[in-house]
């Protein structure tokens, strides 16, 4: 499917992010209920390594590698940026999967975000699908656009019920419920849940001595 290139006005073409990408980034610090958490996140090299692991903007995360370097200051005031917009993903979503309604000031930062995010406004095609194209982006705000659009979409469409944190207090995980019974409640069984059976397995058995 090709489609008229004739007046399309510059950018660059984005696919659509998948609408749990989000949740991975909130994800990026994990056993949030452990002393300390895990954090990934420890520098700015980090951040855009894992933006990059996650298909992020190319072009956006090669400019930011470059101008970094030079500016040690922006550097650390644009990892802030995105640490507290992760955690305010974090403390959204777990409000949500646990059906209550999320703090102000955490849809303020989110909104933040969003506002000054590229706006999608015109559809194009990339390898024979459809995917936006948005004016040419720069700095910490086009870097966040696709975990940006991703917690926007996953918050007015249909999944949202399915957003769990696990139940392992210790991790604390945010996922999606995909299984049919919608009952999931274990980030991963093979991990989580078998800790959990084994914990309530010694529990039965120091009961019975």
């Amino acid at each position: 499917m090709n489609m008229p290139t004739l007046g399309v006005p510059p950018g660059v073409i984005v696919p659509a992010p998948r609408d749990d990408l989000c949740l991975e980034f909130a994800n990026t610090r994990y056993w949030r209920g452990s002393d300390p958490a895990t954090e990934t996140l420890t520098s700015p090299e980090a951040l855009l390594d894992w933006t990059a692991s996650t298909g992020g903007l190319p072009a956006v995360i090669a400019a930011l590698r470059e101008r970094w370097r030079g500016d040690p200051g922006e550097v650390l005031r644009r990892l802030d940026d995105a640490l507290r917009l992760r955690e305010a993903l974090f403390a959204v979503f777990t409000s949500c999967a646990g059906g209550t309604e999320p703090a102000g000031d955490d849809l303020m930062t989110l909104n933040a975000g969003l506002m000054r995010a590229p706006p999608r406004v015109r559809l194009d095609m990339l390898d024979d699908r459809f995917a936006w194209r948005i004016p040419v982006p720069s700095g910490l705000d086009a870097l966040m656009t696709p975990v940006l659009w991703s917690a926007g979409d996953l918050l007015t469409g249909p999944r949202l019920s399915r957003v769990r944190e696990c139940a392992n207090q210790r991790c604390r995980r945010l996922f999606l419920d995909d299984s049919k019974s919608a009952n999931r409640r274990w980030c991963s069984m093979s991990q989580c849940g078998n800790r959990a059976k084994a914990h309530r397995h010694y529990l039965r058995h120091r009961n019975r001595q």
